[in-house]
């Protein structure tokens, strides 16, 4: 069994960059990550859950993929900017075609000034659903905000017992998608059964940073050490100002390192607390399921008994909490995109939910190779598609961000391509509807936090800026995958003109589209100008 806490001796990185080459093979695994169902997975050279991945800064970690499945694959380096090389940030039909069955591809991808904590997931097929994810250290050459003795690195992970094509034609083929029952996912701490997960060692005395990253696709994730104290330090790559906080909250795709300090003395065992949670239609009643797992301090110590305080008597590291270290206070934004989502009942009661004007759907031509072959009209986002939900962004201005959510649920949304800074959260529709107290405005500190997945919560909108300085075509999609495979997602499209200038997708990528039948040329449906003949309708919510 591989295990996921790898202790590292804390050394000051001073080689020179690295180029860090894997070779991959993804395809089928069976086993029973939970403990109990023999599923079908998709993982990496025959394991899975396969080992995380570690570099240095300014390395460059390089990817020979095979596709060893049945259908195509392409993979997603969940928090990599891609300044300059888009065309490896990997969503199919996006950037890029997938890689086809039996053939193979090799990502490069530049570190560059970036470290922290990442994670690399499958994004064709929704195949991180089924495994294909595994975690990214970029490990920094400088001395971190906090002085630590040892890393030790935890994953959370929502597992379903079938596979997400056959779960998810289930639930498309239903009448009516109320009566859907038994969708609920168990839960993997370090990749397997949260509740047999191997202990945390603690040396005492010693401080350790944890590393933690939410890997999940439904589900958060709530992590606490009753009778220990975290600092947050970081959160999705970006070093943040100290904050102590009692335990840690994460939405899908996000992560944190915290600093835990070992009590001097070794008289007790602990006992950790995982809290697997969702208000999706999928979970109602079905949810929280809460894990436990040991912390030894000394074999055979006695545990120590803590009293359990309410969830609201406790700290958490909230968006607007904290306080970016490199001190960069809010920018001034030139414009607004305002987002606000709509649920709407589609075909056979299909709750739908879109973000902006309508549902995404993927189109016939990678949208970046459109912005790429369409000169000046790619600066017109009608050429995209009116499935792509495109909004065309200028070079270098301030775009401020607003997500409304007037509905129950809660969402996180991952930008690809950037971090987008944390201004304000506050209240959003009517949550009296559902018997909630309004949520409260909340207003960032002088140094907003960066991040590159961000949480909504139900009845709240969220501002979050960014300046467009990475000329490209960027995903922006709820990380829930059954929301993003139901289209809530838009794209932008940075800076085209510059775009146009500065990269070319590499002949490989190319003559692998071509090599499935898929177009590379003209707009979304392969046209010139505006003619989408050949694309299907869009679909927009009923007024």
């Amino acid at each position: 069994m591989f295990c996921y806490f790898i202790v590292f001796a804390v050394i000051v990185l001073n080689s020179l960059a690295a180029r860090v080459e894997l070779d991959w093979d993804v395809g089928y695994v069976f086993g029973a990550r939970d403990d109990y169902t023999i599923k079908r997975g998709i993982g990496v050279n025959g394991e899975l859950p396969f080992p995380p991945v570690h570099v240095t800064q300014g390395d460059t970690l390089v990817i020979n993929v095979h596709n060893s499945l049945d259908v195509p694959t392409s993979i997603h380096v969940h928090g990599l900017l891609n300044n300059g090389t888009n065309y490896y940030d990997g969503p199919n039909m996006v950037t890029q075609c997938g890689i086809p069955p039996g053939e193979s591809f090799t990502y490069v991808l530049e570190t560059k000034d970036q470290f922290g904590t990442f994670w690399i997931h499958g994004h064709t097929r929704h195949q991180e659903v089924d495994g294909l994810h595994t975690p990214l250290i970029i490990h920094s050459r400088k001395q971190p905000v906090v002085d630590y003795d040892e890393e030790l690195l935890m994953t959370f992970e929502d597992w379903f017992t079938t596979e997400f094509a056959v779960r998810q034609a289930y639930i498309d083929s239903l009448e009516d998608i109320r009566t859907l029952t038994s969708n609920f996912p168990k839960a993997l701490i370090n990749g397997y059964d949260g509740n047999k997960t191997a202990p945390i060692t603690f040396v005492s005395g010693k401080r350790y940073r944890l590393r933690v990253v939410c890997m999940s696709v439904n589900n958060w994730f709530k992590f606490r050490i009753p009778g220990h104290k975290m600092t947050v330090i970081e959160a999705d790559g970006v070093e943040s100002i100290p904050l102590e906080v009692d335990g840690l909250i994460l939405g899908p795709g996000q992560r944190y390192s915290a600093i835990v300090t070992a009590h001097d003395s070794a008289q007790f065992n602990y006992i950790y607390n995982v809290t697997s949670y969702s208000q999706t239609l999928f979970s109602q009643g079905l949810t929280p399921l809460v894990y436990t797992g040991l912390v030894s301090y000394c074999d055979g110590a006695p545990v120590k008994t803590m009293q359990a305080p309410a969830d609201e008597q406790l700290v958490w590291p909230e968006e607007t909490a904290m306080q970016a270290a490199d001190k960069q206070v809010p920018l001034s934004a030139d414009r607004q995109i305002e987002l606000t989502m709509k649920k709407f009942t589609h075909t056979h009661h299909q709750h739908q939910t879109t973000l902006g004007n309508t549902l995404y759907k993927p189109v016939l031509v990678p949208t970046l190779y459109t912005a790429l072959s369409m000169g000046n009209l790619a600066a017109n986002s009608s050429v995209y598609g009116p499935q792509t939900n495109a909004y065309v962004l200028k070079h270098l201005e301030v775009v401020e961000i607003v997500i409304n959510n007037p509905e129950l649920e809660d969402h996180t949304f991952h930008f690809h391509g950037h971090n987008v800074q944390v201004i304000e959260t506050g209240p959003y529709g009517n949550s009296s509807t559902e018997n909630r107290e309004p949520v409260a405005h909340k207003v960032s500190g002088p140094w907003p936090m960066w991040r590159d997945t961000i949480q909504v919560h139900g009845f709240e909108y969220i501002r979050v800026r960014f300046r467009a300085d990475n000329p490209g075509v960027w995903f922006v999609h709820c990380h829930l995958a059954w929301h993003e495979y139901n289209g809530v997602a838009v794209v932008f499209i940075e800076a085209p003109d510059v775009l146009q200038k500065q990269q070319s997708v590499p002949k490989e990528m190319v003559d692998m589209c071509k090599r499935q039948g898929i177009l590379t040329q003209g707009n979304g449906a392969g046209n010139q100008g505006f003619d989408m003949s050949g694309l299907p309708p869009a679909v927009y919510p009923s007024s």
